[in-house]
């Protein structure tokens, strides 16, 4: 328990944890006594002061407020209002009620980077909290109820219940990742959350589904096990990584599937009941989902929580209307891996059928009288950690039905086909015809896989002559969405059609196709006559496709308005765009931006990685923090001081900068970073390899398309 008490000017508002017990006038301005905390961990003490303004409500009994500095408490409804629905859903789910008599969301401005769940005080940085309905996408409305829904689960998974020690994290952040993913999939069902693409916490993977994102990086020889052994405070901070946040909320959401979702929340009431106020262990949950279900949870959680890796299942059909499965460990660029085994929660449908599920523990296992011509779906709706790999015969059936699946089942072969080119289990040939046998929609996340695809070999082919021949290739498959869509909102369209409008007109931009560029000069001429014609939704991509082409008068121009602008999303989407710049020059422009004081201090850290990025200049940019690394790692705190330099490498497809990353961090890195710089050096060298080997047959695919010709 914590009684705390904060010295502060008489004019300025201080929070704690709980509410305030008295003030006192004293010489200094005033004591502020804080009530007694509950039992709770010391990491969730927080003080805030300051001139500071709030809105508030009440939610079953608890005072809720939006706090914010001077003129911005407006800005905060938004966040008010969601944070009364979700303490309400999260009351009625844990059958605990919050036991806390307030609950403060804090918007925090400067160099705070993301969220901390405080008991009683969450901080936010600005932009995850704030919503401005005249400047702020629908985007942003999204971003903030789910940024909101992850810290508010954390009151009762990390606050109320607290790990034991840090080799648990997991339980706290997949939990609460899992929880808010599931709350706001509650309130919010045409996000389509589950199949959102999201920003990696690990600079090394790229932009994606999350589950898509945490098996990327457990694919790879770098991976570790969900829970893991943590020593030291860099260990620690290591640990705050896709695998803990990513992969924990993925096998949760897998087994509450295999469990089913009132068995799993009973046995998640059974464990907040018997844990409150007081520290748990992973086995600790299991117990309380084993006596809820019935089933050995510890034993299948085991495969999936203390090993690294995860299983591809392959499926061969035979000649009797069996179909046998086996699985092995799913890898990429990494030889020689550990063979491992899981206990896999299969789900599958045969076409005309309806779903059914094995628990598969053993190496192999059959299914038994299946039609030859029927198509066989392994992993319904996506939900299993799990790849699978058809044969032949399976996947032409599959392709036939195409149409006739759940986009969640699209998905879900599309990212498996992916992975499997990736992992050199496929030819692109694969990935690519079902691409083009996809049937033509404005499916958001289905046209945004197929993106983020295009985006990372569009990248992995800076500087290669048939470069252009692919980028024709992809806007002749992203065209048609786009053309359906068109370039203005229409009366009573989802904001999911807005998204993937933004969506098409980055990737399309960045495809140099032209007349996406030249429409986006001439819509952002009439935006600086009258902002207003110019939706919200479509200020960011536009803004990124006039950067990205811009002369040094449009640099200036908007880098002027990125001086000064007051709305938080806007500044951050200018700078953005300017750190996206393709001429040489104006990259070398922005970078020393990041040693001024124009943006945050965590967004200025990482305006350095953008233009590696974006700019498609990774050399100029690693030029810059090379020289100017001391007063760049100064603005980052201990997670990003390991990972920056070596992050900076993980754009390069060049073999040979793996080796100049080895021999910078034998001269400059502390022992803390090895574990970034191995990581990194993995990436360029797969980026290398993948290179040589996915060109030729790109460039093969392309010549065979009679359209192209």
């Amino acid at each position: 328990r914590f009684q705390l008490t904060a010295v502060v000017p008489e004019n300025w508002l201080a929070i704690s944890n709980m509410p305030v017990k008295s003030e006192t006038k004293i010489d200094q301005g005033k004591e502020v006594r804080f009530g007694t905390t509950p039992p709770m961990a010391s990491y969730l003490n927080v003080f805030v002061a300051g001139e500071l303004d709030s809105i508030e409500t009440q939610s079953g009994g608890v005072q809720i407020r939006v706090i914010t500095t001077k003129g911005k408490a407006e800005w905060g409804r938004y966040a008010l209002e969601s944070s009364a629905k979700i303490l309400q859903y999260y009351n009625d789910y844990f059958g605990v009620p919050y036991p806390l008599p307030k609950l403060d969301q804090i918007a925090v401005p400067g160099g705070f980077g993301g969220a901390m769940e405080n008991w009683g005080g969450i901080t936010y940085f600005e932009s995850v909290l704030l919503f401005d309905p005249e400047k702020s996408s629908d985007n942003t409305k999204h971003d903030i109820f789910a940024v909101i829904a992850h810290e508010m689960a954390h009151m009762w998974f990390g606050d109320l219940v607290t790990m034991a020690w840090w080799d648990n994290l997991w339980l706290n952040e997949g939990f609460a990742s899992w929880m808010g993913t599931k709350c706001t999939a509650h309130f919010n069902p045409q996000w389509e959350v589950w199949l959102r693409k999201n920003v990696p916490r690990d600079p090394a993977r790229r932009v994606g589904i999350a589950k898509e994102q945490a098996m990327e990086g457990d694919a790879r020889s770098t991976t570790h096990s969900v829970q893991q052994p943590i020593v030291t405070e860099a260990e620690a901070s290591s640990a705050f990584d896709d695998i803990t946040y990513k992969k924990g909320q993925s096998f949760i959401r897998m087994l509450e599937s295999f469990l089913g979702e009132d068995v799993f929340r009973d046995g998640i009431r059974r464990y907040i009941a018997a844990h409150k106020y007081s520290n748990s262990t992973t086995a600790d949950l299991w117990n309380a989902l084993a006596e809820a279900s019935g089933k050995p949870v510890g034993e299948i959680a085991a495969s999936w929580t203390e090993q690294p890796g995860f299983p591809v299942v392959k499926v061969k059909r035979g000649d009797n209307g069996n179909i046998s499965l086996s699985q092995e460990r799913f890898t990429i660029n990494f030889k020689n891996a550990p063979p491992l085994r899981w206990k896999i929660p299969l789900t599958y449908s045969v076409a005309g059928q309806a779903p059914t599920s094995l628990l598969m523990t053993n190496k192999t296992a059959e299914l038994k009288n299946i039609p030859a011509d029927r198509a066989l779906k392994l992993n319904i709706n996506g939900t299993g950690n799990y790849r699978v790999e058809y044969d032949g015969s399976s996947w032409n059936l599959l392709l036939k039905l195409l149409a006739n699946l759940s986009v969640e089942d699209r998905i879900n072969l599309l990212s498996d086909a992916w992975a499997l080119v990736q992992a050199n289990r496929a030819a692109l040939s694969l990935y690519l015809g079902l691409v083009e046998k996809l049937p033509s929609s404005t499916e958001l996340a289905e046209r945004e896989q197929v993106i983020n695809v295009f985006d990372f070999i569009n990248r992995l082919l800076i500087g290669h002559p048939e470069r252009e021949k692919f980028q024709g290739y992809a806007r002749s498959l992203l065209r048609p969405s786009f053309d359906a869509l068109g370039w203005d909102p229409k009366a009573g369209e989802s904001a999911n059609a807005g998204n993937l409008r933004a969506s098409l007109i980055a990737a399309l931009g960045d495809l140099n196709d032209p007349e996406i560029v030249s429409g986006c000069r001439e819509r952002f001429q009439k935006y600086l006559a009258n902002p207003k014609s110019l939706p919200p939704d479509l200020r960011r991509p536009m803004f990124a496709v006039v950067a990205r082409y811009a002369d040094e008068t449009t640099w200036n121009k908007l880098h002027e308005l990125g001086l000064k602008t007051t709305s938080i999303e806007e500044k951050q989407n200018y700078y953005d765009a300017l750190a996206g710049a393709i001429d040489p020059k104006l990259a070398k422009k922005t970078l020393p931006i990041a040693l001024t004081a124009e943006l945050p201090t965590s967004r200025a850290l990482f305006l350095v990685s953008k233009v590696a990025r974006q700019s498609e200049h990774p050399d100029i940019a690693w030029v810059f923090a090379a020289a100017n690394m001391k007063a760049l790692l100064a603005k980052a705190d201990a997670l990003a001081a390991n990972s920056y330099a070596p992050s900076l490498f993980t754009f390069f497809s060049e073999s040979a900068r793996a080796n100049e990353l080895k021999a910078y961090a034998k001269a400059n890195l502390p022992a803390s970073s090895a574990r970034e710089v191995v990581k990194a050096v993995d990436e360029v060298e797969f980026r290398s390899e993948f290179k040589q080997r996915l060109t030729p047959q790109l460039i093969a695919w392309i010549d065979n398309r009679p359209s192209l010709q």
